[in-house]
């Protein structure tokens, strides 16, 4: 009988939480809200319900939890209390931070399978608070838990100024669409002439606060210069200044031209102040990434930038944590799917059930690293060339970036700089370091 290594990894990961909870260890499972939370207390051994109780969600709540699930082991004979939590929001951080301090242990439960279960339970999706808290305490004693701990330290930092710069992302982007829709409204001209410009040249000069008519109050030559004292860039601004310009000859003045572009004028002050803001961003993860202790693997892979790489590592965590490569695009949420039964064989998308901004980050990385990377490129083209399975362009970009999440893993756990033959799979890396 074969014993394969994804079976041996499972039963590792089993006989750890088996290790944790015990048939007699008193579960604390918690459905956690804003303001109060509220607390069920199950036997591992048997899933008896012990008691109930409602906290609110703070340091001092879980001080109470705590006391009360202490009378509660004393009257049950119960040597040790484990909580049991779903991973939603900030919340659970909280309580996360006040049991440590007590030195309680828990573990979170995924949301996904926390809604699953509420139909496994008795057919039907009804949610309440209780019934919330005590299928969070059933799964953990049927160990259907996660193992993942607060992050600490620098990476708790970088964690955190991930999340900001996600959040500024969605800001610019949206301020972005907004000028799109309002250019669609006062300017159709514009868009008509320039149909094969991307939205964003455009609003580069709406960036300058000019309207259509002041834009053709210009010349082409003034309007250039313009632009490129404005972005301190001189690619394709020549002939994307006289394009744009020809179009504002076009422009006839109106109030509602007037009041379009003041918003559009606006919404360009957004975006300029939210790409300032996530310039520091960068600049704040990269000056964090030596102290991560991987400060070593900047500049080992030509198109990953410092920046980029401090990106990365934030929104993975410490690399070390993982057992195996594959973990990292399951986190993700890159891994594809499979479809299989007897002698069928069917594969299809992504699952998408990871971290989607790590997915994105890590797609927009792909594509830099092909464009600039050899080995990459190599890849990129084996995969949309073969004569079987081919890949469409946008398919071998994710197959890419799964392939950079694991490269990382395995540059981080063997201590060991990037080998183009390792990558290329023309020799094996060696073992790994302690």
């Amino acid at each position: 009988m074969k014993v394969t290594r994804g079976m041996r990894r499972r039963t590792a990961k089993l006989e750890r939480r088996a290790a944790l909870i015990t048939p007699d260890t008193l579960i604390a499972g918690i459905d956690l809200a804003k303001a109060d939370s509220v607390v069920v207390f199950v036997r591992a051994r048997d899933k008896a319900r012990l008691g109930r109780l409602r906290i609110p969600t703070t340091a001092t709540g879980v001080q109470t939890l705590v006391r009360r699930a202490g009378e509660l082991q004393q009257r049950h004979q119960l040597p040790r209390l484990v909580l049991g939590m779903e991973a939603c929001g900030h919340y659970w951080k909280i309580l996360a931070k006040a049991v440590a301090k007590l030195g309680v242990p828990y573990v979170l439960v995924q949301s996904f399978v926390l809604a699953r279960s509420r139909e496994m339970d008795d057919l039907t999706r009804d949610k309440t608070d209780p019934r919330d808290a005590g299928l969070i305490a059933d799964l953990v004693a049927d160990l259907r838990f996660l193992e993942a701990q607060l992050e600490e330290g620098v990476w708790a930092e970088l964690r955190l100024l991930a999340e900001a710069r996600d959040d500024r992302g969605v800001e610019v982007r949206s301020a972005l669409q907004e000028q799109r829709a309002l250019l669609e409204l006062v300017w159709p001209t514009l868009l008509e002439q320039v149909r094969d410009l991307d939205g964003t040249h455009v609003q580069a000069a709406l960036r300058l606060g000019l309207s259509p008519l002041q834009i053709a109050a210009l010349t082409p030559d003034e309007f250039s210069r313009r632009l490129r004292e404005e972005h301190h860039d001189h690619r394709f601004l020549g002939w994307m200044a006289e394009r744009i310009w020809q179009a504002a000859q076009l422009a006839v003045d109106s109030d509602e031209l007037s009041a379009a572009i003041l918003r559009i004028q606006l919404a360009a002050l957004r975006v300029r102040e939210g790409r300032r803001t996530i310039a520091l961003l960068d600049q704040r993860m990269a000056a964090a990434l030596d102290r991560t202790g991987y400060g070593w693997m900047r500049g080992q892979i030509r198109g990953l930038g410092e920046v980029g790489l401090a990106n990365l590592l934030a929104l993975t965590g410490d690399l070390r944590r993982f057992d195996h490569a594959r973990c990292l695009p399951k986190l993700a949420g890159s891994n594809p799917t499979e479809r299989s039964s007897g002698q069928s064989k069917a594969s299809g998308g992504i699952h998408r059930r990871g971290r989607r901004t790590l997915r994105v980050f890590a797609y927009q990385a792909a594509v830099n690293l092909v464009k600039y990377h050899p080995d990459f490129r190599q890849r990129f083209l084996a995969l949309t060339k073969r004569d079987e399975h081919r890949l469409e362009n946008k398919q071998a970009y994710v197959a890419i970036a799964n392939k950079l999440l694991r490269t990382l893993w395995s540059m981080a756990t063997s201590g060991q700089g990037y080998d183009s033959e390792i990558a290329l799979g023309v020799r094996r890396q060696e073992a790994r370091a302690a």
